[in-house]
């Protein structure tokens, strides 16, 4: 019963009491969903009239004094109580001034107006649906004992409004399908918030904004498309338009939305109603749900997704690693392969989390996810094996090569994915439970992509056993090609694709330095990267001599200047510009700087403290850049260039519109500054030889993925520019007969240059990677 009488002829409250749990005090009280193995007392200080929500419920308030022996002073001693639904009824009549209550199956949250009235900071609610009994202890009779058995426990029939019926300024009870949310994220202030935009039949919709305290009682929503119900929202004007917010007694059950899949409840407390009729609305709206599916987001898998697209992605976590101060790597698959070529981010293996074997075996189907800024710390307390939904994930093609013709090479893009910072759009990271429909597809589909694969996935793990002896393996991505020998592809036409076995008998460049090239995507020409000496001379002739002409260029106070003089022989003036930002802290690794007048190792103790250091030099009224054989930008070590046959360079004014946005990513400074920006590149040239006949083949495209390395990488880090020369000494071993060099398998793809007599075969090895990696 949800309202019962205790009477003294039947011995102490604690006996009676002895089933519901422990007796907790107004102080000692948690923010709950529901709390059913607890109990509180308190006598009714005050007892307001009930009314009506919107919905028809009936509400009824009371104020509840805490009983105790010792006089209290604090704003803890009274709490304000809501009773809702059926069980206004049967108290309105019976409960009175000065009566004890015992509670039970109570919820405790925040009560709005704790700073006027000055009592409890939280508030209780009490409702049938949720399982709530109140015990009363009064002075009354023999009569109203007998009222009270008579009474009933009636499940209420709740009214649902339907979305294009709602007022502002009414509690309502609402049905509806998720088209928008967002994750939930902490509020300005203590509370978790969520956001959820609900539609339904009659074409209207509704936002609604969740407040609680703890993120696991909002409401459980996997994707789009779910079915919701929202108990007691509060319907209220803003910004011109209605929406929603949680009122007291508020409570929501969430559905998946698919068809044909159990209704089972996801409920934000331990107790709720729900009834053949409910079940009927959930089929309901399913079914105009899936029949809109126009209105919903669809499941886009790796294998469908394209370029520049920004999808929701249902996966499983292979492995992850910390990438910088500011980035996670997630390796992800969901059974399908994606038909783009995809760029490795480069991390050494020892720094991933996961199983090894898995690693390697489920490599070729994973992909590389980067997430950002907020979403890092979702990400490292993720374990390997968990489900995911990443919502808002960014597929952005990026430049690179595919072939060598007349020293140029030719645009093959290849996709990263990237999740940036921030909630926009619902972007965030959400770990799925096991038994949700979406997982139980996903992993379907995981078992039948491990069944259909499973023979190239044993022959990559027997190449990887029978070469380990001899030397590194190359598991490559075409097992289902042949082998032929070099003697029989020197004889066949171009183009085609084969797969061989040889020795590796030389390699240039031997300096293995020059093997990084700057490469434009743009004009696909290619250029040395800059010496030492070179840049030296290059800064202190382009910005040194006119360094210090002695006044600021117009519109200058977007920066800060500081100037000293350099008391070297050419008594050079450096000039520092600190780029003012947003920041109300500002980090010297966050920072960014234009420098005028320095030298190359003033240059490099510049970048190693300074998150952005732009080399510029002085013209009449403007600032500029310096001549693009020197880097437009350094940020976080990496040196960037620009392509002098494809730039169009603008004042380095132009950058104070990043300011605002504080947006400055290589990408966008290079855009606003005019600049087609190079990237750095491996380009090499393999001699094989298997005995049949000898070749030379390029290694360019892919040369990453080959590597395990980012040549990016490679022009700032000792540490891998060691691995490269360890990698390249154990496919090529010094002071070593060629007849012990190891056997590598590769693929080499066959190609014409030139027309004419000038016509003439070349060869490129493509998606090869070397195994073992983690061992060199």
């Amino acid at each position: 019963m949800p309202l019962q009488q205790l009477r003294d002829a039947d011995g102490p409250m604690e006996t009676q009491l002895s089933g519901c749990g422990e007796w907790i005090e107004y102080d000692k009280l948690q923010l709950e969903s529901a709390a059913s193995n607890k109990y509180i007392k308190g006598t009714i200080l005050m007892k307001y009239p009930p009314h009506e929500l919107g919905t028809g419920e009936k509400v009824l308030k009371i104020v509840l004094e805490e009983s105790t022996t010792q006089p209290s002073t604090s704003n803890q001693a009274s709490i304000n109580t809501f009773i809702f639904g059926k069980l206004v009824e049967d108290c309105e009549s019976i409960l009175k001034q000065g009566d004890t209550v015992v509670l039970t199956n109570f919820q405790a949250s925040k009560s709005p107006s704790a700073s006027k009235d000055g009592r409890h900071a939280f508030q209780l609610e009490l409702s049938d649906e949720a399982g709530a009994t109140v015990f009363v202890c009064s002075k009354t009779g023999a009569d109203s004992a007998a009222i009270i058995r008579k009474t009933k426990v009636v499940m209420q029939d709740y009214t649902y409004v339907p979305l294009n019926m709602i007022k502002d300024g009414v509690t309502v009870n609402v049905y509806g399908v998720v088209k928008f949310f967002k994750q939930p994220y902490r509020s300005k202030g203590t509370d978790y918030c969520m956001t959820v935009t609900i539609v339904d039949p009659s074409g209207a919709k509704l936002h609604c904004v969740i407040f609680n305290a703890n993120a696991d009682h909002l409401p459980k929503i996997y994707r789009t498309g779910d079915v919701v119900r929202f108990h007691r929202i509060k319907i209220q004007e803003f910004n011109s338009e209605l929406q929603a917010i949680n009122a007291p007694g508020f409570s929501v059950l969430t559905f998946d939305g698919a068809l044909g899949v159990p209704a089972t409840p996801r409920a934000s407390s331990k107790s709720y109603n729900f009834t053949a009729t409910d079940l009927q609305m959930v089929e309901e709206l399913r079914r105009w749900a899936n029949a809109n599916t126009s209105t919903f987001k669809t499941t886009v898998t790796l294998a469908d997704v394209k370029a520049a697209e920004y999808f929701d992605l249902t996966c499983q976590l292979v492995a992850k690693a910390d990438v910088d101060r500011s980035a996670v790597l997630l390796k992800v698959w969901d059974g399908s392969k994606c038909p783009h070529p995809l760029k490795d981010v480069p991390v050494e293996r020892s720094g991933l989390e996961g199983d090894a074997s898995e690693i390697t075996r489920l490599g070729p189907l994973t992909v590389d996810v980067l997430t950002y800024d907020n979403h890092t710390r979702t990400a490292k307390s993720l374990k390997p094996g968990t489900y995911l939904r990443i919502c808002n994930l960014h597929a952005k093609l990026v430049a690179g090569s595919s072939e060598m013709r007349s020293g140029c090479l030719g645009a093959a893009p290849k996709m990263e994915f990237h999740l940036h910072g921030g909630t926009a759009y619902g972007r965030g990271i959400m770990p799925l439970p096991t038994d949700c429909e979406d997982v139980r597809q996903l992993k379907r589909s995981l078992e039948s992509a491990l069944s259909s694969d499973q023979d190239s996935m044993e022959d990559l793990t027997l190449l990887d056993v029978l070469n380990s002896s001899s030397g590194p393996s190359v598991l490559t991505a075409h097992q289902h090609i042949n082998p032929k020998s070099l003697g029989e592809v020197l004889h066949q036409t171009a183009p085609r694709k084969h797969r061989i076995r040889a020795q590796l008998v030389n390699y240039e460049p031997r300096a293995l330095h020059q093997s990084v090239k700057l490469y434009c995507p743009h004009c696909r020409s290619l250029q040395e990267v800059p010496d030492d000496d070179d840049l030296d001379t290059w800064l202190l002739d382009d910005g040194g001599a006119r360094a210090g002409s002695g006044s600021e260029p117009h519109g200058a106070g977007w920066y800060e200047t500081t100037v000293w003089e350099q008391g070297d022989q050419r008594l050079r003036q450096i000039t520092i510009r600190f780029v003012k930002t947003n920041r109300l802290r500002r980090t010297p690794e966050r920072s960014t700087i234009l420098v005028e007048g320095v030298s190359l190792n003033e240059l490099y103790q510049f970048s190693e403290t300074f998150g952005n250091v732009i080399p510029t030099a002085t013209r009449p009224d403007d600032l500029v850049l310096n001549a693009l054989s020197i880097p437009f930008l350094i940020q976080d070590g990496k040196w960037h260039y620009g392509c002098r046959r494809c730039s169009d360079p603008r004042p380095v004014s132009v950058l104070q519109s990043l300011t605002q946005d504080d947006t400055w990513e290589s990408s966008a400074i290079a855009k606003v500054l005019g600049i087609q920006q190079l990237s750095y590149v491996f380009v090499m040239k393999f001699t094989l030889d298997d005995g049949s006949g000898s070749l030379d083949a390029f290694l360019w495209d892919g040369a990453e993925t080959f590597f395990g390395i980012s040549a990016a990488d490679v022009m700032i880090s000792e540490v891998l520019q060691e691995k490269l020369t360890r990698i390249m000494n154990r496919l090529c071993p010094p002071k070593t007969s060629p007849e012990d060099y190891p056997w590598l398998e590769c693929c080499l793809k066959s190609y014409y240059v030139g027309e004419g007599l000038d016509q003439k075969t070349c060869y490129q090895v493509f998606d090869s990677t070397l195994a073992g990696l983690e061992a060199i």
